[in-house]
């Protein structure tokens, strides 16, 4: 599927599409009919405005696996000091690695690009660590183990 080309943002949404992102925010498997019905529209209005915030990049329903219930239990957060001039290569190559679940490339501060990594066990994270020593531009990074996971999830407010 092309990204449609025209440039989204909050303003192209109206509030029944945020009801419709709220509904399926809650359950993303929540079928159009009764996405109609708790809103009072016509099932095809729903679906015509789902497919449309698909299409355009505005949504996404995906599965979230549990890591701890997929053999992947342990969770560390790696902070990178890159060169500057590496920053994208680096980033790129971290990002092809099946450990990284979020790679972001920051600003301010020592760190230039923060990843959440999953794991197995100390096998899996040793070797997570001698992949990374072989990537150049890479000039320092301090890693923290998540000892307990309080909440992960990205339920920010839509703009009205």
């Amino acid at each position: 599927m092309q990204p449609n080309s025209k440039s989204q943002d909050s303003s192209d949404i109206d509030s029944t599409d945020r009801e419709i992102i709220q509904l399926l925010r809650l359950d993303g498997r929540m079928s159009f009919t009764k996405v109609a019905q708790r809103l009072d529209v016509p099932e095809t209005t729903v679906r015509y405005r789902v497919q449309r915030l698909l299409q355009q990049d505005i949504i996404r329903i995906i599965a979230w696996p549990n890591p701890e219930k997929t053999g992947k239990p342990h969770f560390m957060i790696v902070w990178f000091d890159v060169e500057n001039a590496q920053i994208d290569t680096v980033a790129e190559q971290l990002s092809q690695m099946d450990e990284v679940q979020f790679l972001a490339v920051i600003a301010a501060g020592r760190f230039n690009i923060v990843t959440d990594i999953y794991f197995k066990d100390h096998v899996d994270l040793v070797n997570f660590f001698t992949q990374i020593h072989q990537i150049p531009g890479i000039q320092h990074y301090e890693s923290h183990l998540v000892l307990k996971l309080l909440k992960a999830q990205y339920n920010y407010v839509l703009d009205s």
